[in-house]
């Protein structure tokens, strides 16, 4: 067993020793051969291409649907080939539609061993790509890649490239990095894949391509740069980035770029993806000269599949200016949604000329129109800007401070041409056409053809209203419909010099008055312009008179005010009526006034109100109490067609004291009418003197020449009241104090008095009257005559007692004639004449006395018989004044000798003196 081993041994270590001597003489015989093909190489530089090599190039080149065709090949051991002249062409067209200068491929040489071809290397140099003139539409080939460069190393699963140039499109377009090439799945090889793809969508990429040559010719010296690399899941992706100096862009919106830099990274296969795309530029112009400066800018969308477009889904755009249409914006912020395109959806955050804003806005790139919804603070530089825009200076109608926008909305129409905003606003130094105003509130609409707010509310101080604006921009025809609290001479700088003229006459330093107001006109000019108003005012001051109350409705036009209504109370009278002022629309100048009037006011007040014209008339009057009037006037001044002319109709109740001119009087009521230079009073009634008065009176003529003439008639005054009011009303009238009432006054307070009058003089001189008039007295205390001295006190019946008189008079200027005066009592009579002196308060009478004349009884009887030749003998002559007359007796002897001649009868006085004729009027009827 042993032996067997042995030699079983022995036979293997032989056999194993032939097989070794077999490979060392292969190693040796190969390296030999290697060292003589190398010898051989390096004695020639080239080799020509094997053919099999050339066959199955020609072979995949064909399974793939295209014909090569080259100057020559040349071939190295190593495995290099380099194909110069390369032509490329698909059967269905006969130019080529690739070219290369040369393609330098490096294959492993011992695959060609066993007969295949599997490049390790590729490079290209000056490779194109045409489109054949049939699809081209100049009828033209047209090189749609250029100077092509690259040096690409397939491998199983991945292609690298180590760089790769050239122009595409017109875009110069570089690339590097690592391509990973999708899983191969069941189905034709990948040749067949693109014989497919070359024979049945070949036309649709040459035109795709066309059309991105078209687009890319919107850039100048565009750049592309591709960066291939796996993503984190080891899918293909690629990194891009493209750069232009400049750009017109007319999708999705028309633009113009400059500096344009734009980077994405987007998956190569499968279906695709959303992506993403950053960009910068240094400026953007748009349509409607929008100018957008330093943007910056990330868009969210997918890559169109099958196609090289970007579909944005989302835009956030950041931008440090914009410039549209005279306005600017800064710090700029916005997100962009399309919906679809051309429509986006845009929410924007910036400062308007310096002030924040922010935006939600709908475009419609297209149709070039969008709305806009804002919220934020307007800079007031927006009005200037807005003035450009409108061909209309905005700011001499409309100003402010500072504007924060509660809600906006603004519409822009069609080629970006401005059609409106509506907003609500807050705002802060309101200069409202002049008018100065704290704050308000408002909402405005806006138009090129009109400027309205039909919610506004305004402070001006104390000053307050809410109401509605509207503005025509075209004509500038506004209206205003105001309520609140509001002083007229706050807004004079809306109207011209006749409102504030008028309005300055009124003073309100309590409050503001409560008003309502409807302003309509033009800022064209303010002549036509008219002005509702109702207004509401307490403890105002009307030409410096103070009042508790005033309301009124007031009609307003340029030059003319309708005081449709007012009411006004001072203390415990008031006033009602309406007026109306006329006066020069430009400088305010005042023409003239109408009105109408009922008061309880006191005349003072009435005066101050009416104005000089109207105090003329009435400061002729004074009351005690005030009197109830009814006034009607109509004023003119020189400036009135016509000239200056004064009119005025006071009808007027008194009660209490009442004076015309110093004369006193009492319940007073009459007619007074004021015609230029003239004045009548009628329907004059008053209680004088005890009595009732009736009567007119006129005043006429100017200065020195002023006069006046009256009628009067009092029935049943008092004697005493009636010489206590005449000389009252003489002091008055010289300027001295009233005497005390005396002796006279006291002892005729029971002596009635009928008394008529007609008299005329200068109106300013009481003794310049001449008249006549009549009187008569009745009463027990008109005269008493003691015939004995003191011993008629003892000797009642020798007292003359009268109780009735009657008169006829002239007022013969200082002094009062009196032709016949006659007494009579129940036991005498008296004739007599005389005068009596205005000015020294002096009687001067002579008269006869007929003592038991009238009288009844026996023993008086037969004295009146003995003592009527002494009556008709003697004169009792009257002087002194009326507080203290003097009496004294005179002789006749002619008297005497006429009374004892025989057969003249003595004088008997009648009993009772006839009624006195009332005396015509002096006063000229100047009506």
């Amino acid at each position: 067993m042993k032996r067997t081993l042995q030699f079983f041994s022995a036979g293997v270590r032989h056999c194993f020793s032939i097989v070794g001597s077999f490979v060392l003489w292969s190693v040796w015989l190969a390296l030999t051969l290697c060292l003589g093909l190398q010898v051989y190489v390096l004695s020639k530089s080239e080799l020509e291409v094997p053919a099999f090599v050339l066959r199955e190039l020609e072979t995949r080149l064909a399974d793939s649907g295209f014909r090569a065709t080259f100057g020559r090949a040349i071939f190295d051991p190593a495995g290099r080939i380099l194909v110069e002249n390369l032509r490329l062409s698909i059967p269905t067209f006969p130019d080529p539609v690739v070219t290369a200068r040369s393609v330098y491929l490096h294959i492993d040489p011992w695959w060609l061993l066993v007969g295949r071809v599997e490049p390790l290397e590729i490079q290209l140099i000056d490779a194109a790509a045409i489109i054949p003139a049939m699809l081209a539409p100049g009828g033209q080939p047209v090189e749609i890649v250029s100077r092509l460069y690259g040096n690409i190393t397939p491998k199983a699963k991945t292609v690298e490239l180590r760089q790769l140039s050239g122009e595409v499109a017109g875009v110069f377009v570089s690339a590097h990095g690592t391509v990973v090439l999708p899983p191969r799945k069941a189905g034709p090889p990948f040749e067949t894949v693109i014989a497919d793809f070359v024979q049945n969508r070949f036309a649709a990429l040459c035109r795709h391509a066309l059309e991105v040559a078209s687009r890319a010719r919107q850039f100048q010296k565009p750049e592309l740069h591709l960066e291939f690399a796996p993503s984190e899941s080891g899918a293909a992706a690629a990194s891009l980035l493209v750069m232009a100096r400049s750009a017109e862009l007319t999708q999705p919106i028309a633009a113009t770029v400059t500096d344009l830099r734009a980077r994405t990274r987007i998956l190569l296969f499968g279906e695709t993806p959303p992506s993403w795309l950053e960009f910068s530029a240094s400026s953007l112009d748009l349509p409607g000269l929008v100018r957008v400066g330093a943007v910056q800018g990330e868009v969210h969308g997918r890559f169109q599949e099958g196609a090289f477009f970007f579909e944005p889904r989302e835009l956030t755009i950041t931008a440090a200016s914009v410039e549209a249409a005279g306005f600017s914006a800064h710090t700029i912020s916005s997100q962009v949604f399309p919906r679809p395109l051309p429509r986006l959806d845009i929410t924007t955050v910036a400062r308007i000329e310096g002030a924040p804003l922010a935006f939600q806005a709908e475009a419609d790139v297209q149709r070039q129109r969008a709305q806009l919804a804002f919220t934020g603070e307007l800079s007031p530089v927006l009005l200037t800007r807005l003035s450009d825009l409108l061909k209309v200076k905005v700011q001499k109608f409309f100003d402010f401070t500072q504007a924060i926008v509660d809600r906006g909305e603004l519409r822009i129409g069609d080629k970006w041409k401005f059609e409106r905003v509506d907003a609500q606003m807050r705002l802060d130094g309101i200069n409202a056409y002049g008018v100065k105003m704290t704050d308000g509130r408002v909402t405005v609409s806006l138009d090129p053809e009109r400027f309205s707010s039909p919610d506004a509310f305004a402070r001006i101080g104390e000053n307050f209203a809410r109401g509605s604006y509207e503005h025509d921009l075209r004509t500038h025809e506004y209206r205003f419909l105001l309520d609140g609290r509001l002083r007229p001479i706050e807004i004079s700088p809306w109207f011209r010099e006749w409102w504030p003229n008028f309005f300055r006459q009124l003073e309100f330093p309590e409050a503001p008055p409560t008003a309502s107001v409807d302003v309509r006109g033009s800022w064209r000019g303010g002549l036509g312009s008219s002005v509702f108003v109702f207004a509401d005012a307490a403890k105002p001051i009307i030409r410096g008179t103070p009042l508790d109350r005033v309301r009124t409705r007031l009609f307003i036009r340029p030059g003319f005010i309708d005081g449709l209504e007012i009411f006004l109370t001072r203390h415990e009278g008031f006033g009602g009526g309406r007026f109306a002022y006329l006066s020069h629309p430009t400088d305010g100048a005042w023409k003239r006034v109408e009105l109408e009037l009922k008061s309880s006011l006191d005349l003072k007040t009435i005066s101050s109100l009416l104005g000089p014209g109207a105090a003329e008339v009435l400061n002729t009057f004074e009351v005690s109490q005030p009197p109830t009037l009814d006034i009607r006037g109509r004023f003119s001044s020189p400036l009135a067609e016509g000239g200056a002319h004064q009119e005025l109709r006071v009808q007027a109740n008194t009660t209490g004291e009442f004076r015309f001119r110093n004369f006193p009087m009492t319940d007073a009521s009459f007619i007074a009418t004021w015609k230029d230079d003239e004045l009548a009073i009628d329907d004059f009634e008053a209680l004088v003197a005890g009595g009732f008065a009736s009567g007119r009176a006129r005043v006429w003529g100017r200065d020195k020449e002023r006069r006046l003439g009256f009628d009067l008639a009092i029935n049943e005054a008092t004697l005493g009241q009636v010489a206590s009011t005449a000389a009252d009303f003489i002091a008055r009238q010289k300027g001295i104090p009233p005497a005390p009432p005396g002796k006279f006054v006291q002892e005729k307070a029971n002596v009635r008095l009928v008394f008529a009058v007609s008299a005329e003089g200068l109106y300013a001189d009481p003794y310049s009257y001449r008249g006549n008039g009549s009187a008569s007295l009745s009463g027990s205390e008109i005269a008493e005559i003691p015939l004995l001295g003191a011993l008629s006190e003892v000797l009642k019946f020798t007292s003359l007692r009268f109780t009735e008189g009657q008169t006829n008079f002239k007022i013969e200027g200082p002094k009062i004639s009196f032709p016949e005066v006659k007494v009579r009592g129940s036991n005498g009579a008296i004739d007599a004449h005389g005068t009596y002196s205005l000015e020294k308060r002096q009687l001067d009478f002579h008269a006869r006395i007929f003592p038991f004349q009238e009288s009844d009884g026996l023993i008086k009887t037969m004295v009146g018989v003995v003592l009527t030749p002494l009556s008709n003998a003697f004169e009792v002559k009257l002087s002194g004044t009326l507080d203290k007359p003097e009496w004294s007796v005179t002789l006749s002897p002619a008297n005497l000798f006429r009374s004892l001649t025989p057969g003249d009868s003595s004088p008997k006085p009648e009993s009772t003196a006839s009624e006195p004729k009332s005396p015509p009027s002096v006063a000229p009827d100047k009506t």
